[in-house]
């Protein structure tokens, strides 16, 4: 197969992170939201058609297997609400139309008969839509689902490309969708997931420091799709994306303060105890950064906060636990993040795209859905004037719009 592995695209593939309130911790607190809503098929559908208006590939469910605990209980102030997000996108599939609707469902703890017959069924309701995210699952569902040892991430993996597998079997019976099958959605950025998403993935939910990390990985995991018989462009590196839509600076750090203020000092601890696996709950904030504490056994405790050897090196010479955690709150996300007027977004996204650092980007909201009327508003149509961006659906698959072949 000789088809160049770094090529850019032409044109930029967008995805919508659906995160009930807003990507932001505490977004849940905004004056713009109305938590009652939440569990509403009102407000999913309001923020789906948003995303379709502004011609948006896909939205994109999580799924949430347990809940986020601290100290033995739940982490209240920041937990997600998570609905069924098969359910979710069976509900939207018929008062939609257009827009591909992708969730999250676990190879861990669903055999690949319920996978296949779910996915499939959305896949023929919605006319072609529907796209899986395969994900593995942590310790903490594993206990909810009671199946004894969880296994380890290595074993989760050989499990996910078995069940993948016989899912993809399942469907070659025939699911009768106009686009063949579900699309398939990969998010991990180990060296299993990087392996299953070279094997499988077709849309690949990323995330990178900056450009030149992002041309490497896509040209790497382009490069790995073709060593498994796979065309490259049959991959799209979609990373996670969060702007900050402003006006002025003024807008913007005006902005910047209100996010500050929805996240309260209870949350600060939890999301640094999550960092570490370590209790913060007896210390004070303006005491020094308990470094040795912290790391003393840190390799034996079970790292649930992400990145964990990144968190350690962002902690500075003289730092308090309080100098910290106002770092770690003022980031918006820890995803790519762009501030500035549509012009200066819109040129953030073109250079990723020409440079052949990404295919388009899984778009997060600071709060839903006011950031994204703002984006969609404000962003798409120079990203459209300037011929990245579509100005209407050319087809009604997800495939489709992803630029993917039909699956026969």
């Amino acid at each position: 197969m000789s088809a160049d592995p770094a090529g850019p695209g032409d044109q930029l593939h967008l995805g919508f992170w659906m995160l009930t309130s807003g990507g932001h911790v505490g977004s849940w607190r905004h004056p713009a939201t109305q938590p009652e809503r939440l569990l509403s098929i009102e407000h999913y559908l309001e923020t789906t058609r948003i995303a379709a208006r502004g011609k948006f590939d896909m939205v994109f469910f999580e799924d949430t297997l347990a809940a986020r605990e601290r100290n033995g209980g739940v982490f209240g102030e920041v937990s997600i609400n998570s609905l069924d997000p098969l359910v979710q996108i069976a509900a939207l599939a018929g008062a939609t139309r257009d827009i591909g609707l992708a969730a999250s469902f676990s190879t861990t703890y669903h055999t690949p008969r319920v996978l296949a017959d779910k996915f499939a069924t959305i896949d023929r309701l919605s006319g072609g839509r529907a796209g899986w995210n395969m994900v593995t699952s942590g310790a903490a569902a594993g206990r909810n689902f009671g199946n004894g040892e969880h296994p380890e991430h290595a074993i989760r993996y050989a499990m996910a490309h078995e069940t993948v597998d016989t899912v993809r079997q399942f469907w070659r019976e025939g699911p009768g969708s106009p686009q063949g099958r579900p699309v398939l959605i990969q998010a991990g950025m180990s060296q299993w997931g990087l392996d299953f998403a070279a094997s499988y993935g077709e849309a690949i939910f990323a995330a990178f420091r900056d450009i030149e990390g992002g041309r490497a990985f896509r040209t790497g995991l382009r490069a790995a799709a073709m060593e498994k018989g796979r065309a490259p462009d049959a991959v799209k590196v979609l990373p996670g994306f969060m702007p900050l839509i402003g006006s002025t600076s003024a807008e913007i750090a005006e902005k910047k303060a209100v996010y500050r203020e929805l996240i309260l000092p209870n949350m600060v601890r939890g999301i640094l105890g999550e960092r570490f696996n370590f209790d913060f709950t007896d210390y004070d904030l303006g005491q020094p950064f308990p470094l040795d504490q912290i790391m003393d056994g840190l390799e034996d405790r079970p790292m649930i906060g992400g990145d964990r050897a990144r968190f350690v090196k962002e902690i500075q010479p003289g730092d308090t636990i309080g100098t910290y955690a106002e770092r770690m709150a003022n980031k918006l996300s820890g995803h790519l993040t762009c501030e500035g007027g549509p012009e200066a977004i819109a040129d953030f996204m073109q250079a990723w795209l020409q440079a052949g650092a990404c295919d388009g980007f899984i778009m997060q909201a600071l709060q839903i859905p006011v950031e994204l009327e703002l984006f969609v508003d404000q962003v798409v149509p120079v990203l459209q004037r300037r011929g990245l961006f579509r100005t209407d659906y050319a087809g009604s698959t997800l495939r489709g719009h992803l630029g993917l072949e039909t699956v026969g």
